[in-house]
């Protein structure tokens, strides 16, 4: 219990440093609101985590020195006592006084005492919050009233959609509210006091608690309630609550007027004066997050909204420094973690360094190199160069990479040696790999230029590339391309106009393969009628010509003749037309029924952004965890394009419902165009032009005159709404993430639904061409359909 309270002060007295700081910091001008905002997080983090290096200020103040043993006296059998006087004498030992014994003996039983109250003070005070969040959260839900007007909930998915938000979020209506709030963990559901609102209050309401949830500050306080449990006698820690209460409100607010136009911003602060007057008497409770607050805060954010501006790069730039001087400062405080903890530290990074060396021969005999590279990272640079040796004896190109991406800083210790072996045996792949990570001087360049010029001028090439020696690069070219255009002749291979001849006929595929598996050339005409394939021997001299097999062909480069559309199958066109995608954000492209055989093509570019994926994931997992046939394309030569194509095989990827994505992973994309080209096989879909096949589609998508229908449906009743030459079928409030699978049969569309997961809301929201009635099924159970 004594080194329990020893480390609960410890973390305390290191956290309120950190308070401190934080309170003289966030009054530097310049800074963003949710730069002092995120920026508690440092002094939360230290109040909580008992995390210190060795040597720290606040460690050593709680660290207890070890008392100094007294020297041993040997005294011999048979020798004299030691006289009076004498000066070899030792001192005799003072006799503990009575109160300092009991004192001494009362001490432990303090230390418990006072432990037990912190921790009793604690736990009363966490359930006291997490009783009264409850109980608010129970009267408010009973006298809630789910919305499900289509028109509010479409303005509410609008909002989503522009802040990036994909899981979809409850909105109620409560008149018992003080304010709009966002309540709920698990579920969390926008609470209105008022659902008649304008258009223009209800899209400002939506952004602001929409991103609350994005930026997850309901997790965030109650982190901070977590902490102020902990340290309930601190009055710093309530102080940093309330600062970061404050604090939390006008970092939203800048992160709403981030998206709004520059006159929109007036009209979002009287919507804050708007939210303040209405309502009734419920007001948020600690853990809730709420758009009206107190007088005097309010007059703060208004005063903010009105003198909003973007931070300069000069600005960001020393809230970046600020805050890494921040970090630094708390970690160095440190705090107390125990007395003797330098061998537990040491066995650790033992443990962690074996475990280090055990993943990364699993993960390379795996051929998992994001793991590989990871576990690889924690070696000595021994270890790292015994790794780089053996990824080139494996010919693992990929591996070899990887090591060598983290081994660049060790370039004279460990690379030369192998940089000198790859050379000698004219590995020309690796030396390709090494020239071009490695960091090299001119004149260091020059030597091996020369040197090459002499001994390999299949290497030569790559160093002049290197060097930016573009005008010998191209002469070295013309020779290198004169000489193979003769070894080539010489084993009966003839080069004419761009195309490859042998023995008479054109050649589909040409690949010129070196020993280690790396193409010296590769050339494909579809008009060919034969696949060639040379090999060379380590120094790289032609051994080998002969015609590949059709079924070797398709092993290495797919089917060249394409997709064969077959008797019931169908070929779609996705068109791939946005203005601007956000940045981390997904475009959900529909949902597809993927089987043995089909082939998908895409085709999309960027106009502008600088990385781009496109792909498919199952309905049972988000594309951050599990993606298909999927392609990510960074910015080359000033485009930006995604075009590969692929076919299904049937076990990689088993047959069922996909989902075709678009993403955005670094920064905004814009003015994205293209198609996604699918032959399913499966299906049955009547022989129409891709725009009249069945597609998924979204609220926003529907013409004018189809949401003016929606607004007569009822909640989880099924529709089919016939509008301008399509019908939809529509369910509002379909609690399930679903699978769908339309058929063309005997002159109706049977529509196939599948329950996949439970979720808290959701609509179904299918387009058909209207050329004949629906029939769905969901789980095989037929709906019964109402008409508009």
């Amino acid at each position: 219990m004594r080194e329990i309270l020893k480390a609960a002060a410890a973390l305390s007295l290191s956290g309120s440093l950190t308070v401190l700081a934080l309170l003289l910091a966030r009054r530097i001008p310049g800074t963003s609101r949710r730069w002092q905002y995120y920026i508690w997080l440092i002094a939360v983090f230290r109040l909580v985590l008992p995390l210190s290096p060795e040597n720290s200020p606040v460690g050593a103040l709680f660290r207890e020195e070890a008392p100094a043993l007294p020297e041993a006296v040997f005294v011999s059998p048979g020798s004299p006592p030691f006289a009076a006087g004498n000066p070899a004498a030792p001192a005799s030992p003072e006799i503990p006084v009575a109160g300092t014994e009991a004192e001494s003996l009362r001490m432990p039983d303090m230390a418990e005492a006072l432990a037990l109250l912190w921790l009793g003070g604690a736990l009363v005070l966490l359930v006291r919050k997490a009783t009264a969040y409850r109980s608010f959260q129970r009267y408010v839900r009973a006298g809630c009233r789910e919305v499900d007007a289509p028109a509010l909930l479409d303005r509410l998915a609008r909002a989503g959609e522009e802040l990036g938000v994909r899981r979809p979020v409850e909105l109620y209506e409560n008149p018992l509210m003080a304010s709009p709030m966002l309540l709920g963990l698990v579920r969390p559901g926008i609470v209105l006091p008022s659902a008649a609102l304008s258009e223009e209050d209800f899209r400002y309401t939506a952004l602001h608690e929409l991103t609350h949830y994005r930026r997850r500050d309901l997790l965030y306080k109650w982190l901070v309630q977590l902490t102020v449990c902990l340290h309930w006698w601190n009055p710093l820690v309530w102080g940093m609550a309330r600062e970061i209460d404050r604090a939390c409100e006008l970092a939203c607010d800048e992160a709403v007027l981030r998206v709004l136009e520059p006159e929109e911003r007036r009209a979002y602060g009287d919507t804050l004066l708007r939210a303040l007057e209405s309502g009734g008497g419920y007001h948020a409770a600690p853990g809730a997050v709420s758009l009206g607050e107190n007088a005097e805060l309010l007059k703060e954010r208004l005063g903010a909204i009105m003198n909003f501006r973007k931070p300069a790069g000069r600005t960001v730039l020393l809230s970046l420094l600020l805050a890494a001087a921040l970090i630094t400062g708390a970690a160095a405080a440190g705090t107390y973690t125990g007395p003797g903890r330098g061998t537990e530290l040491e066995a650790t990074a033992s443990n962690k360094h074996l475990r280090a060396a055990l993943l990364a021969k699993e993960y390379y005999e795996e051929g998992n190199i994001a793991g590989f590279s990871v576990a690889v990272s924690f070696l000595s640079p021994e270890e790292q160069a015994a790794w780089l040796e053996q990824c080139y004896e494996d010919q693992e190109i990929s591996f070899f990479n990887t090591v060598l991406s983290l081994t660049r800083e060790l370039e004279a210790e460990i690379v030369n040696d192998i940089l000198e072996r790859v050379y000698e045996e004219g590995a020309a792949a690796f030396f390709s790999v090494l020239v071009n990570s490695l960091d090299w001087e001119e004149a260091r360049l020059d030597e091996w230029i020369a040197r090459a010029a002499k001994e390999n001028t299949a290497l030569l090439s790559i160093l002049l590339k290197a060097a930016d020696r573009d005008g010998e690069l191209d002469a070295l070219e013309e020779e290198l391309t004169a000489r193979q255009m003769e070894e080539y002749r010489a084993a009966g291979i003839v080069w004419e106009d761009g195309d490859y001849y042998y023995q008479g006929k054109l050649v589909r595929i040409f690949m010129d393969l070196r020993s280690d598996a790396s193409c010296v050339n590769l050339n494909v005409n579809p008009q060919g009628e034969l696949d060639v394939r040379t090999e060379r021997d380590a120094d790289g001299r032609i051994q080998t010509v002969r015609e590949m097999t059709r079924a070797e062909a398709e092993e290495l480069f797919g089917d060249m003749d394409g997709p064969e559309e077959g008797p019931a199958g169908v070929n779609v066109t996705v068109p791939v037309e946005r203005k601007k995608l956000k940045g981390g954000a997904y475009w959900m492209l529909g949902e597809y029924a993927l089987s043995e055989g089909d082939w998908i093509e895409y085709d999309v570019t960027a106009e502008s952004g600088e990385r781009m994926s496109i792909g498919f994931c199952d309905m049972e997992h988000s594309p951050e965890d599990v993606a298909y046939y999927s392609v990510s394309t960074n910015r080359t030569d000033g485009a930006l394009r995604c075009a590969a194509d692929f076919r299904v095989d049937g076990r990689t990827v088993e047959p069922g419902i996909y989902r075709l994505f678009l993403h955005a992973p670094e920064g905004d994309l814009g003015k994205v165009s293209g198609a996604v080209r699918l032959s399913l096989r499966q299906g049955g879909f009547p022989d129409l032009d891709a725009e009249a096949n069945p597609y998924l589609m979204t609220v926003e998508e529907l013409p004018a005159a189809a949401r003016k229908a929606m607004e007569q449906c009822e909640i989880r009743t099924w529709y089919v709404i016939h509008s301008e030459g399509r019908q939809y079928l529509y369910c509002n409030g379909f609690p399930w993430r679903y699978g769908w699978y339309p058929l063309w049969k005997n002159g109706e569309w049977q529509v196939k639904i599948r329950q996949l997961r439970k979720q808290d809301s959701g609509y179904v929201l299918l387009c058909f061409p209207n050329n004949g009635p629906l029939s769905v099924y969901v789980e095989g159970k037929a709906v019964r359909l109402t008409d508009i």
